[in-house]
């Protein structure tokens, strides 16, 4: 209550928010100018430049405002040198409200995120960085696991927030799109510091509320239906009427789970009802693709202050402190109950067991009695429960912060100490589940033995003594808008799920330089660092009982321990003022409590050959921990989607016989395995530096090689592979991990984590810059250009490598998602006195696929190019105004018939059209 309480007082106090996400930004990440001797991503050590041995791309305060973004990981993932599909707020099933990142597509718990180089207890979550408090952000593009310890096996992404900073600064922004119906947001943040002799303070606040979209909202008709593309042909005239025929449409898919009901009679077969009372069941299917979100609501605010004071000449002392409250919300369609996976009566029926409808249930018995059918139960239940809602919601609260000291020790050495506490606590709550002892009640034997024209439940209708008191007969069988609210209030369970993560760092280092070199000072730096983290999952106690509806399973709870001691150099061998040569080296020693040590390294070089050129490059060893969830999660329900080996024509020769595919989706079970060990790598990286002087213009150029290799890697096989791997190989071992039902359909699939697969990927990254000056202005231009040449996967040891770059593949599986080889970024800026006017572009190359149902036939997914203009203007009064049109050529995204949500990838694409946003600011000194 307490803290609903404080963010109403903040919402009070900011004022009606108004602003707005852009769906693009401007791809220029320049080195900063006079920052003096600093401390940059990927080493401990002050060195006065940014051009270390290792790739940085760096994102700075004035780019991020030029196009108006307020969600910082959707501008990081746009990146070209990132890939995958990690989900963010347009991801509605799976989704959770947290936006994250995933550099080079090696997966998201191999990149770490870093606020002024401080670990962070959401691991990841972008929703807890407001873009107000960013003044640059840094991305390491090669491995810092001998820096920054584990999971920086692709890199790392630093957030510096703004700290020299005097005044007050107030922001409100709009934005929203032409041709959507939904999905606006709203921003206002504040931001107010002083800087003194030997300190400063700085505080701020931002407040973003972003509207939901629905798939029938958008102008794309896709969105509208679950198209399928079967037969193969079909999409060179997508949505015609289909006809089972290449030169019809493609096959309109959907759930069995219908409005009508699919409800299967003992053995007198399938059947509905349309509301005149039950007939044959004739194979519809129910569409619930337009009922979806596809853009997530969430209201979030998150306030900050950091301040530091010279306790002496020598001493200062630091501190900082983030809190974060977000509410958000996902929507899916209606309850699709099926008795096969979800609670139910459950009887017999000549002689085997089932778990559905009683043939004694009241409503069932006027129904089979009207339509002259035998008194048998339902013993397959299928329903779209369209008379209430499904929603899962989530009410986060983090807090982070930071104490430290820091000073000199002598004219060569400084030292720092930190201690690092965050601590997030969410909780989870579920709509439009049911109970499972009320529903197999309610679905149970029912009468109106009192006569009162109102059933009851019974144990058994021939003994009024059994009277279940309270319970509410559920008519399951009326068809749509037959399932009243006092139906729904008796079995309905509205559950509650927490996860506390608390997070303990700290730190001890010194840094400083030794001796002379021909090339300049040789610097070091060494330091001890300890971590704690604690996990805690707990499940409703229905959920982990497995009594109700909807996804269930058990809870986690676990922490992991580290201690690590760590030591770098920098040494400048050479330098005669035309050429130069230096050398740095990492080594880092980490021990856990829940498995094995490791150690890692990294060593770099650079070359300047000429002034104008330098060479460089990087190898180190990487390695990532397993997490508490991985190491100790109890067993869960996914759902991922599959196709069955066994519904082929003809069955593979591993199958006992051919089935009906009927479903998309299939049951699997994944959880922890305490017996795993970490990931181990190595990353290499080399590139080129090119300044060369272009009359009054700054040129740069950087083309930068990099591979990462990863051995041991926690993985699941998925649901897919071991399907394939029992029925076609006839791997005995896979079909262990498969059970079926009496009709050969499948019941559920163990997908658990192991030490299983081998993952690498190598790339070229290309960066050009040229800024001029000219008699009306200055002009900028950028193209930032990541061409990823591999990302392979070994499944599990003996298995052939699979090349995923250049594909899109199930994004419900592991490691699945889009991963494009070329992704371009380009930007045109004309800066004339206090106008900024700017052209941004972002290119997605084409991908592969292969249709859903149609796994051998492929599918090609057309590149993506996104036109946005921006423009800003500020006044004397220090008053900015900023205005942007995105997606100015209305693009529409892809259809890929793999796509989970939408039919499409919303971590890749833009999903709404063209937009705009309008951004006013407010400065005081």
């Amino acid at each position: 209550m307490a803290n609903r309480k404080l963010q109403r007082a903040i919402h009070l106090t900011l004022g009606v928010a108004s602003g707005a996400l852009l769906a693009s930004y401007m791809p220029t990440a320049s080195a900063q100018d006079n920052l003096g001797e600093i401390v940059v991503t990927g080493s401990r050590i002050a060195r006065p430049d940014l051009e270390s041995a290792s790739p940085i791309t760096i994102i700075n305060r004035q780019q991020i405002e030029d196009q108006g973004l307020i969600d910082i990981g959707y501008l990081v993932q746009r990146m070209p040198s990132m890939s995958g599909s990690p989900i963010g707020t347009t991801t509605n099933n799976g989704g959770d409200g947290s936006v994250q990142i995933d550099l080079r597509g090696m997966g998201v718990n191999r990149t770490v995120t870093l606020v002024n180089g401080k670990r962070t207890v959401d691991g990841g979550d972008y929703q807890t960085i407001p873009s107000v408090m960013i003044e640059r952000v840094e991305i390491l593009k090669d491995g810092g696991a001998s820096i920054y310890g584990a999971d920086a096996v692709a890199g790392v992404v630093n957030i510096i927030t703004r700290s020299n900073f005097d005044g007050l600064e107030i922001t409100a922004q709009q934005a929203d799109f032409f041709d959507t119906d939904s999905g606006a947001q709203q921003t206002i943040g504040l931001i107010g510091g002083k800087t003194f002799d030997g300190g400063h303070f700085t505080f701020g606040a931002e407040y973003v509320d972003q509207e939901e979209a629905f798939q029938s909202d958008t102008p794309w008709q896709f969105f509208q239906n679950s198209y399928y593309i079967y037969p193969a042909g079909c999409e060179n005239q997508f949505f015609a009427p289909y006809d089972g025929t290449p030169q019809g449409g493609c096959y309109t898919g959907g759930s069995s789970r219908i409005q009508e009901g699919r409800l299967t009679v003992g053995d007198q077969g399938n059947f509905m009802n349309e509301g005149a009372g039950l007939v044959g069941y004739d194979g519809r299917l129910y569409n619930f693709a337009p009922i979806n979100y596809i853009q997530t609501p969430y209201q979030r605010t998150n306030m900050f202050a950091d301040g530091s004071f010279a306790l002496t000449d020598s001493i200062e002392f630091s501190a900082s402190v983030r809190g974060n409250f977000r509410q958000s919300e996902q929507l899916l369609a209606p309850q699709p109950y099926d008795s096969r996976f979800d609670p139910g009566y459950e009887g017999f029926f000549n002689g085997t067991p089932y778990t559905g409808i009683s043939e004694d249930n009241f409503y069932l018995a006027q129904a089979l009695a009207a339509a002259g059918l035998p008194a048998q139960p339902v013993i397959d239940a299928r329903r779209r429960v369209v008379e209430d809602n499904r929603s899962f919601t989530q009410d986060v609260n983090q807090i982070q912060t930071n104490f430290g000291l820091n000073g000199d020790l002598g004219e060569n050495i400084s030292w720092d100490v930190y201690y690092n506490w965050g601590y997030r606590n969410q909780i989870d709550r579920d709509f439009g589940q049911f109970t499972g002892s009320l529903l197999a009640a309610a679905l149970g034997p029912s009468a109106d033995l009192d006569g009162s024209g109102t059933p009851e439940c019974y144990g058994d209708i021939a003994d009024p003594t059994t009277l279940i008191v309270g319970c509410v007969p559920m008519n399951f069988v009326g068809g749509a808008g037959t399932i009243t609210r006092d139906m729904l209030d008796y079995v309905s369970a509205d559950l509650s799920d927490t996860r506390t993560t608390e997070q303990h760092e700290a730190v001890a280092s010194l840094s400083g330089s030794w001796f002379d070199l021909p090339g300049g000072k040789f610097g070091w730096a060494a330091g001890f660092a300890y971590t704690d983290t604690k996990y805690r999952y707990t499940p409703d106690s229905q959920k982990a009982q497995g009594t109700v509806t909807g996804n269930t399973g058990a809870g986690t709870q676990g922490s992991l321990i580290g201690n690590a001691v760590f030591a770098e150099f920098n040494a400048p061998v050479f330098d005669n003022g035309s050429q130069a040569v230096n050398l740095k080296g990492s080594a880092r020693y980490d021990s856990y409590s829940n498995f094995d040590s490791e150690a890692t390294y990294g060593m770099g070089v650079e070359f300047r050959v000429i002034e104008e050129l330098k060479l460089r490059a990087t190898y180190g060893t990487v390695f990532r921990t397993p997490t508490i969830t991985d190491l100790f999660g109890g067993q869960i329900d996914s759902f991922p989607t599959y196709v069955d080996p066994c519904a082929a024509n003809p069955a593979p020769a591993g199958c006992a016989q051919q089935i009906v595919q009927v479903d998309a989706q299939l049951l699997a079970r994944v959880g922890g395995n305490p017996d795993l060990q970490p990931e181990t790598g190595d990353t290499l990286t080399a590139g080129v530096v090119w300044t060369p002087k272009f009359g009054s213009g700054n040129f740069s150029a950087t083309v930068d090689y990099w591979q990462i290799n990863i051995d041991d890697g926690i993985s699941s096989l998925g649901v897919q592979f071991i399907l394939d791997d029992c029925y076609i190989n006839q791997n005995a071992a896979s079909c262990a991990l498969i059970s079926r039902r009496a009709d050969y359909s499948i019941d559920q699939v163990i997908n658990g984590s192991l030490n299983v697969s081998a993952q690498g990927a190598k790339g070229v990254d290309t960066e050009l810059r040229y800024s001029w000056d000219t008699g009306v202005g200055q002009f900028e231009t950028a193209v930032l250009w990541a061409h990823l040449l591999e990302r392979t996967k070994v499944p599990f040891a003996g298995a052939l490598e699979e090349d995923l770059s250049g594909r899109y593949t199930d994004p419900t599986a592991e490691d699945g998602g889009a991963y494009a080889t070329d992704k371009i970024n380009y930007s045109f800026k004309w800066n004339w006195n206090d106008l900024t006017v700017g052209y941004l572009g972002e290119f997605i190359s084409s991908l592969d696929s292969v249709a859903f149902f149609i796994r051998d036939y492929p599918q090609k997914i057309d590149s993506q190019l996104y036109h946005d203009l921006v423009a800003n203007y500020e006044m004397k009064t220090g008053t900015g105004i900023s205005v942007g049109i995105t997606n100015l050529t209305d693009e529409e995204p892809p259809y890929i018939d793999l796509g989970f949500n939408a039919k499409t990838d919303p971590s890749s694409y833009r999903m709404f059209g063209r937009g705009y946003y309008l951004r006013l600011t407010q400065k005081f000194k």
